[in-house]
C-alpha cells in the first residue's frame, strides 16, 4: 500500500472548511487540521522480514510525509510468540524473518515514542490461492494491445476477496550508442499505485479471470523485452471493505464530492485514548505471485514495434559552448568529430543511464 493514497485521502478525513465552486478556483486551507497515526501493515504467509509503515497525516499543501519515528512495534500470535521489529529508514522491519500460518491469530502491537499504545484486532491467515497469468491481443477502446489477466482457482470456495499489485520491468535501447560504455541497454521499473481488487463473493465458485494490465501496442514497453511481476493477497472481508472504502475516496473528483463516503474504519484502535481515530488496517493475507515475460513478437509476429520513446536526430555543432555561454552538453552527448564539427544528441537518445538502470535485474531472463 503506497503512502500516495492515503495522502489522497488525508484531508477529507482530517480536515474542515473545504469550499467547491464551479466557476472559481478555490485555495485548499487546513483549518482545524487534526493529525492522525497511519499504519500500513500486510502480514503475510511468506518467510521474509515483515515491514510496518507508520506515519502521520499531514495537511493537503504540505509536499512531505511525516513518518513516525521512536515506536516501539510487534506482532504477538495467540500462543504468546511476539515478533520485535526494529525502525529503519522509513519503515519498521522485523527483527527476523517469519511467517503467518494458518490456524493463528495475530495482533499488531504500536507504543508511540509519546508511549501512547495501539492495538489491532486479532487477525487469522486467509486460505492460498495459487495464480496464473494470461496474455491476449484485444482492442480497447480503438487502440490495440495485450491484456493481462490474472486467473486463480480455490477449489474450497474460501478465499473470495482478493487484492493485487504489480511491478512491470522492461528493456531500453538506445538509438544511438557513445564511447563510454554500458549505457546503451538499461532496465526500467514502475509500480502499480492504484488499489486492484476484485471479489467472487457473488458466485458460486471461486474463480478468477481478472483484467490486470492493458498496455497498447503503441508503448514503448513493449519494443523490446518485458515482464511482469503480479502479487495477489487473498483478503478477509473487513480488509477487502477498508481498501475498497480507500479506493473510492482517492478517486478523481471525490475530494469535494457531496457524496463522501466517510470515515474509513479500520481494525486499529488507540488503548490510550480509545476514541482517537487510526487510519489504517492490519492484513493477514495469504500471497501469491507470479511473473512472466515476453517479447514483441511473440504477441505481435507481423507488425512492427513502436519507435523510441523520443524523437532522436544527431545535430552538428561547431562548437559545444554558444555566444550565450550555454554549454550543450548539459543536454547532449557527443556522438563523435570530424571536420566539420561535434556531433550531438540528446542525452537520453544515447545514453540511458540518466534516467534508467544499466544494470540487468537478477530475475531477468533474455
Amino acid at each position: 500500500m503506497k503512502l500516495s493514497i492515503f495522502k489522497k485521502i488525508v484531508f477529507v478525513l482530517f480536515s474542515t472548511g473545504l469550499i467547491s465552486s464551479c466557476t472559481e478556483q478555490y485555495v485548499f486551507q487546513n483549518q482545524n487540521f487534526n493529525e492522525a497515526l497511519v499504519v500500513e501493515a500486510t502480514l503475510t504467509n511468506e518467510m521474509k522480514h515483515q515491514e510496518v509503515k507508520l506515519s502521520r497525516t499531514i495537511p493537503i499543501n504540505d509536499s512531505l510525509g511525516s513518518t513516525e519515528v521512536g515506536a516501539t512495534v510487534s506482532i504477538i500470535d495467540n500462543n504468546g510468540t511476539e515478533f520485535n521489529f526494529d525502525e529503519g529508514e522509513s519503515k519498521y522491519v522485523s527483527q527476523n524473518e517469519f511467517k503467518a500460518e494458518p490456524n493463528k491469530e495475530y495482533q499488531l502491537k504500536i507504543i508511540t515514542a509519546s508511549g501512547k499504545i495501539y492495538l489491532s484486532n486479532k487477525e487469522k491467515l486467509t486460505t492460498e490461492s495459487i495464480i496464473d497469468l494470461e496474455t491476449s491481443v484485444i482492442d480497447k477502446e480503438g487502440e490495440k494491445g495485450v491484456q493481462i489477466n490474472v486467473k486463480s482457482s480455490d477449489p474450497t470456495n474460501t478465499s473470495k476477496f482478493y487484492r493485487y499489485e504489480y511491478e512491470e520491468t522492461y528493456k531500453i535501447k538506445t538509438i544511438f550508442e557513445i564511447v563510454k560504455p554500458n549505457t546503451s541497454i538499461c532496465y526500467s521499473t514502475y509500480y502499480s499505485k492504484e488499489i486492484i481488487q476484485t471479489n467472487t463473493n457473488d458466485r458460486s465458485t471461486d474463480q478468477v479471470n481478472y483484467p490486470i494490465r492493458f498496455i497498447g501496442r503503441s508503448d514503448y514497453k513493449l519494443t523490446n523485452r518485458y515482464t511482469i511481476l503480479v502479487t495477489q493477497y487473498v483478503q478477509n472481508r473487513a480488509a477487502y471493505e477498508y481498501y475498497s472504502t480507500l479506493k473510492k475516496m482517492s478517486e478523481t473528483g471525490n475530494l469535494l464530492s457531496p457524496n463522501q463516503p466517510g470515515f474509513a474504519i479500520g481494525n486499529i484502535k488507540s488503548v490510550t485514548n480509545p476514541p482517537e481515530k487510526v487510519v489504517g488496517f492490519f492484513d493477514v493475507a495469504s500471497v501469491s505471485k507470479k511473473r512472466i515475460f515476453f517479447n514483441h513478437t511473440d504477441l505481435f509476429s507481423t507488425e512492427q514495434p513502436a519507435n523510441y520513446f523520443m524523437n532522436c536526430k544527431a545535430i552538428l555543432v561547431s562548437n559545444t559552448t554558444n555566444s550565450f555561454g550555454y554549454n550543450i552538453l548539459k543536454t547532449h552527448v557527443i556522438l563523435g568529430t570530424d571536420y566539420k564539427g561535434t556531433y550531438v544528441v540528446e542525452k537520453e537518445c544515447a545514453d540511458c543511464t540518466t534516467f534508467a538502470s544499466n544494470i540487468k535485474p537478477s530475475f531477468w531472463i533474455d
